[in-house]
């Protein structure tokens, strides 16, 4: 048990002892009551049925900031949820002397989140609530960049002794249940060729081709024994495992398109249980192919939002007009607006010059009298851009668990996306409301 500074006080002196904290002026920058109104209460609130939950919308909500705020695990941030008292007046729970023993809670809320989620709802909520803290609204930069997921780097020859794997374990399984013999299929021997081909530094491409034929044939076999199995004896399987079996059987077909055919193929898979990736072509020296989600960003007064969010490979200069149109909606006129060469096409440039919208592209031709002043601005505009903007991407990355999402599904993944990036931006409001609070104090 840990003593509580505050157990004996009264509400008004909790309250303000917990609004003095970082913890507390981070929750007075988020609208949560606003956020919780745009998603359904769990259903033990409808019915009462059920053992009755530590936390409600609101403190889900809260559960998620926590994370990023803090950088840590699941059931790290369980265990400092159950000793710190700033911590669940910021979830608004008060344990005293429970215990949360549950290490899935932190997992269990971002599922049901990301299965209620509306990223332009609840960004409007945030925009609404930030907006009076926010200056110069009519500058808007724009910028794509990856967020990657936590997965190995995938080869063919990977993908396919995983599936082999998958297959042969689940017939494993199913015949094991049925009280049958188990399969005589030469598993042992196909996995002593991967794991010697594994071993071998010098990977050529003549070893590499003769092995995923060898794959190819084996998974092939291997899924046409499973179909054969289940359907002789009639056997039900979980949905699960028929999205699992699915996936495998487009594997097969994209791997022996790639084998004996052409050398790539639309909308590839890259991970059997994250069907939904794509690499992504990004052309840098370091990574040349990222996996994970593309992200659209815009940002205006240092406060970013996701404009778009794809899975699938996009060209960020086709993205323009509908950022301007993102801005109007929510902040009003545009007037100045900045952006790297990839969006500076002969459309977006006819399109800023309609709209009256300086923005930081060379200049094609001569630019008339003002000239030096247009040079000047454009400077400026590409300069801001280049640090505040790309500068964000990094601190993202690096301090709201951006780097490498850990989550498993796409819903969840997108959660995590989302409330990583509105943590980073309630850090920066953060900060100016204690500036603003400091001001009138003087």
């Amino acid at each position: 048990m840990y003593y509580n500074p505050l157990f004996y006080q009264t509400a008004d002196v909790q309250e303000a002892v917990f609004l003095s904290t970082d913890l507390g002026q981070l929750h007075q920058s988020i609208p949560f009551k606003e956020l919780a109104c745009k998603m359904p209460a769990p259903s033990f609130y409808k019915s009462g049925r059920g053992r009755k939950p530590f936390l409600n919308v609101e403190g889900g909500i809260a559960l998620m900031i926590l994370k990023h705020y803090l950088g840590l695990s699941d059931e790290l941030l369980i265990a400092r949820l159950n000793t710190d008292w700033s911590m669940q007046y910021f979830c608004g729970v008060q344990l005293g002397l429970r215990k949360i023993k549950d290490k899935n809670l932190v997992s269990w809320w971002r599922v049901y989140l990301g299965e209620h989620f509306n990223i332009n709802a609840l960004q409007a909520v945030f925009i609404d609530h930030w907006k009076p803290l926010m200056q110069q609204t009519h500058v808007t930069m724009i910028d794509a960049t990856c967020v990657e997921s936590h997965l190995r780097y995938p080869t063919s020859v990977k993908l396919l002794w995983e599936s082999c794997t998958k297959v042969y374990e689940l017939m494993q399984a199913l015949r094991k249940g049925l009280k049958l013999r188990a399969s005589r299929s030469n598993y042992n021997k196909h996995r002593l060729a991967f794991l010697n081909y594994q071993r071998t530094r010098k990977k050529t491409n003549r070893k590499e081709k003769k092995l995923r034929k060898q794959l190819l044939k084996y998974l092939l076999r291997l899924i046409q024994c499973f179909d054969e199995l289940v359907n002789r004896q009639g056997c039900k399987l979980k949905a699960k495992n028929r999205k699992l079996i699915s996936t495998i059987e487009k594997v097969y077909e994209q791997q022996h398109e790639l084998t004996y055919g052409t050398q790539s193929v639309t909308d590839r898979i890259v991970s059997l249980h994250k069907p939904y990736l794509r690499p992504i072509v990004r052309g840098k020296e370091t990574k040349r192919v990222e996996f994970g989600a593309k992200l659209h960003k815009l940002q205006v007064n240092g406060i970013s939002f996701i404009e778009h969010l794809s899975y699938n490979n996009f060209n960020e200069g086709t993205r323009l007009k509908s950022s301007v149109a993102f801005h109007h909606k929510h902040f009003g006129k545009l007037s100045q607006l900045g952006a790297d060469s990839i969006y500076a096409t002969n459309q977006n440039r006819s399109y800023c010059n309609k709209l009256s919208i300086a923005n930081s592209f060379v200049a094609k031709g001569n630019e008339g009298k003002l000239a030096t002043q247009k040079q000047a601005m454009r400077s400026v505009l590409s300069t801001v851009r280049a640090t505040v903007l790309e500068g964000s991407f990094g601190n993202e990355k690096n301090h709201y668990l951006l780097n490498k999402v850990k989550a498993r599904n796409q819903n969840t993944e997108l959660v995590w996306i989302f409330f990583g990036m509105m943590t980073a931006n309630a850090s920066i409001i953060t900060g100016r409301m204690q500036q603003l609070s400091k001001r009138r104090c003087a």
